[in-house]
């Protein structure tokens, strides 16, 4: 049978597509390139893999997934996504190691500087603990007005840590190695407890900053005397601001305080002073200087709570010790009037300074009779010391404090101060030898001349008043510019500030007329005349000129000024008169 013949209608064509799946682009934008790995979409427009049906995932399993919190985490955590996440942890933790351990060393090295300024300025034993001597150059600091943002000193926290520091100096088994009792077992004050120790066993080092250490908690108590602490929050709080049937009127605290604490839930906040300077004075191993000190300092916080007998017992007390130092120095004063003989044998700086502030002491009670004699023996005193030897001569080769150094110097001194420790500052003078009449002691002359005008004035002599007091003055002013040491240097600067104060009081009553009795006395004992010769006038003038006295006055503060700001042309000069 023949086939049957088609039509061009029948005809077969090739197909145009093939029956296999097709093929994909090889000019496709989603190329992968072998050196650039980078990361693929999850969702593309064109897949590289056909969507067949035995490929996909089942809807079951996709359900479970999704219950468990791992849908597409197949698709999510790819190879590559995977390097990526690891490579930005590493990273991640590799800048928080650095920077943590770069923030930890800035600041080590920040408290390192810190420690090392305030050693600098507040040096400490070297025999201390490294835990005794930062907390004594923090209360230190701390005693500083500028430490706070408020501008005063933080006594609470100074205290406290002074408190800290005597406890470990006293406790053998940290820095107290080698303190005993006394032989008599210690001294038992009323109301204090044991006080008393031998201390003559450690170095001189310690027991200079012991004392200071004890001085400053004594310091602390005087201004937190009064001062309850609140037991439940661990708080310091004045007394009238506590609320109890003891204070019925509390005063309100400051703004930002802490509340006013309860009385049954508080106690004593500090010791009292007594405490601490009854230590000193009982201690075995301080010297007679640091003895006469606290005794003065205890004796002046006396006056301050008005108990002026046992304040002239503890200034006697500090004669005594004054003059204990020598076995024949007992005949070179009157214990009952404190008057220095006029020939003494055995005069010491000590013996001045006790019997100075014993006629203070007189004054300020208004006991003029007492204090006059008193000044006027101690003028007599310090006007009969020797002149000052001459300084040695500078061995050759060597710089003086006022020559210029080379910069190699420079740079060597200075990491020589970086990495060697400064040895502990030499002992200071002990006040048991005679002193020489040097620009200081001057200094200290001026000053006592300016205690005699003030007296001189008070009991109504007024000319002989202004003619000391104008003396101490020029004695000060022509005395500051010769000091050399910073003790003497701060003395004078007193001196012309307590001076020129005294000097504008008096000229101002005399002004108003409130000195008229004294001024009429003394134009009867012809000291007017005395008066108008030393400012230049005649010597029959019978009035004073009081507003030219004045300006006079006015005149020489700006001398003053103008001397100290020369001599210390940082403005580090402070004083009620700038």
């Amino acid at each position: 049978m023949r086939p049957p013949r088609l039509s061009p209608l029948h005809r077969i064509y090739t197909p145009l597509r093939p029956f296999r799946p097709p093929n994909t682009h090889s000019k496709s934008p989603y190329l992968r390139l072998f050196s650039q790995n980078s990361l693929l979409l999850l969702v593309t427009p064109a897949t590289p893999r056909p969507q067949l049906p035995f490929l996909a995932a089942s809807a079951h399993r996709n359900l479970l997934r999704q219950r468990a919190g791992q849908w597409q985490l197949s698709r999510l955590l790819t190879t590559e996504r995977k390097r990526y996440i690891k490579e930005q942890l590493w990273l991640a933790g590799k800048y928080t190691v650095f920077g943590y351990g770069a923030l930890i060393l800035i600041f080590l090295m920040s408290f390192g500087v810190q420690n090392e300024y305030l050693e600098r300025k507040y040096p400490t034993p070297r025999e201390w603990t490294m835990v005794s001597r930062m907390n004594y150059r923090s209360a230190r600091r701390s005693e500083e007005p500028s430490a706070t943002e408020t501008g005063v000193t933080d006594y609470a926290r100074s205290g406290n840590l002074y408190r800290i520091i005597i406890g470990r100096l006293e406790n053998p088994d940290k820095d107290g190695q080698g303190i005993s009792e006394l032989d008599e077992g210690g001294i038992l004050v009323d109301g204090i407890g044991k006080t008393g120790a031998d201390i003559s066993n450690k170095s001189e080092p310690w027991r200079r900053c012991y004392y200071k250490v004890v001085m400053g908690a004594a310091r602390a108590a005087e201004h937190l005397d009064g001062w309850v602490i609140d037991n439940t929050r661990h708080v310091s709080f004045p007394k009238d601001v506590v609320i109890g049937p003891d204070n019925p009127n509390p005063k309100p605290v400051p703004p930002g305080a802490h509340a006013p604490p309860l009385q049954e839930n508080c106690s004593p906040a500090y010791k009292p002073p007594e405490a601490y300077y009854l230590k000193i004075l009982t201690t075995r191993g301080f010297s007679a200087k640091q003895r006469v000190l606290a005794a003065l300092a205890y004796a002046d916080w006396l006056d301050f709570k008005g108990l002026p007998d046992s304040a002239e017992e503890m200034y006697k007390w500090g004669i005594d010790i004054a003059v204990s130092t020598h076995p024949d120095a007992i005949n070179d004063i009157d214990k009952s009037t404190g008057i220095i003989s006029r020939q003494p044998m055995h005069l010491s700086e000590n013996l001045l300074l006790a019997t100075t502030s014993l006629a203070v002491h007189h004054a300020r009670n208004r006991n003029l009779s007492g204090a006059l004699p008193i000044f006027l023996s101690v003028l007599r005193a310090r006007r009969s010391l020797p002149e000052a030897p001459p300084a040695p001569a500078r061995p050759t080769g060597t710089q003086g404090a006022g020559e210029s150094t080379s910069i190699p110097t420079l740079i060597f001194n200075f990491f020589q101060s970086i990495f060697v420790e400064r040895p502990y500052p030499p002992p200071p003078a002990s006040g048991e030898d005679l002193p020489f009449r040097s620009p200081a002691e001057i200094c200290e002359e001026a000053g006592v001349m300016a205690y005699i005008g003030e007296v001189l004035f008070a009991s109504s002599e007024h000319a002989a008043g202004l003619s000391w007091t104008r003396d101490a003055v020029d004695l000060a002013e022509a005395t500051f510019q010769e000091v050399a040491d910073t003790e003497g240097d701060e003395r004078c600067r007193e001196c012309l500030e307590v001076g020129l104060k005294n000097w504008q009081t008096m000229v101002l009553q005399m002004a108003k007329g409130e000195g008229a009795v004294g001024e009429e006395k003394a134009e009867n004992q012809g000291w007017s005349a005395w008066f108008a010769s030393n400012r230049g006038g005649k010597g029959g003038e019978s009035r004073v000129n009081w507003e030219n006295e004045r300006d006079l006055v006015e005149g020489r503060y700006r001398r003053v000024r103008k001397m100290l700001d020369a001599k210390n042309p940082a403005g580090s000069t402070s004083g009620w008169f700038l």
